[in-house]
């Protein structure tokens, strides 16, 4: 996993930054400095941000099935 691609992959699914930052437990301005490629971050670092972003995704879709089975729409909420 590049910082590119964690970029990428957040970006993608729509999760700001400072969310991923609470989970991961890291500043803002370091995530933002990884992203971009102006710090370098290690193996380690890159993996505790891709699980954040994972763990993100699977809270929402925990969230939506929540919703599903209780007969609610999540359409226009932002997760």
């Amino acid at each position: 996993m590049t910082a590119k691609m964690i970029r990428t992959k957040r970006v993608a699914a729509g999760i700001p930054g400072h969310a991923v930052c609470r989970v991961a437990r890291i500043s803002r301005t370091k995530l933002s400095d990884i992203e971009q490629e102006y710090a370098i971050s290690t193996p380690e670092e890159l993996q505790r941000i891709d699980d954040a972003i994972e763990q993100i995704l699977d809270t929402r879709k925990h969230l939506a099935k929540l919703a599903a089975d209780a007969g609610l729409s999540l359409n226009g909420v932002r997760l």
